[in-house]
């Protein structure tokens, strides 16, 4: 990517949520100026393809809205292209943190089936008072990593959940540890 990644900033201006920012030091040097995904600002729309259209020289790769497959009934049988996985902050997360029910995340996860899930759980409010929260949980097999959930997180300054690039489709070595064979 950084070899063919020519800084025009094409990318970052078709994108419709913003979600496509200049890198400052995120890259290191070499990767100053190019393209990177901030969830806070904007998420990847789910049929949007606009940025592997406009790249002239085939640093993002350019591909349909079916070879993306986000879309609900796409229709293929390929995996869908990943940008990342998604990670709780349980320290910050409502539910977690605060016995406070919060399920915005999980209305906001573009994926079907869902990538966050909820499981019921009991726990102590601030005053010591038993309460019944659901607790959000992720299946990373299902996250796509459009960053739609850490835009929606009420969580101010730090969200309490946000997108890693661990787990993207065009890198073999940045993946969850837990995936990797032994050997």
């Amino acid at each position: 990517f950084l070899a063919r990644c020519i800084r025009c900033g094409e990318c970052m201006k078709v994108c419709p949520n913003s979600a496509l920012q200049p890198a400052l030091t995120q890259a290191g040097l070499e990767g100053l100026w190019t393209p990177v995904l901030v969830p806070r600002i904007g998420y990847c729309e789910t049929s949007c393809v606009l940025c592997s259209q406009v790249c002239p020289t085939g640093a993002i790769w350019e591909i349909t809205a079916k070879e993306k497959g986000w879309s609900v009934n796409v229709g293929s049988a390929s995996k869908p292209i990943r940008l990342g996985t998604a990670f709780y902050d349980r320290g910050r997360c409502l539910p977690w943190a605060m016995a406070t029910d919060c399920i915005v995340c999980e209305e906001w996860c573009p994926t079907s089936p869902k990538a966050i899930y909820f499981r019921p759980a009991e726990v102590f409010d601030a005053d010591g008072i038993l309460k019944q929260v659901k607790q959000p949980y992720l299946d990373p097999a299902k996250c796509v990593g459009c960053g739609a959930c850490e835009k929606a997180c009420p969580v101010q300054d730090r969200p309490a959940v946000y997108v890693t690039s661990v787990g993207e489709s065009r890198s073999r070595s940045n993946q969850i540890l837990l995936n990797r064979r032994k050997g």
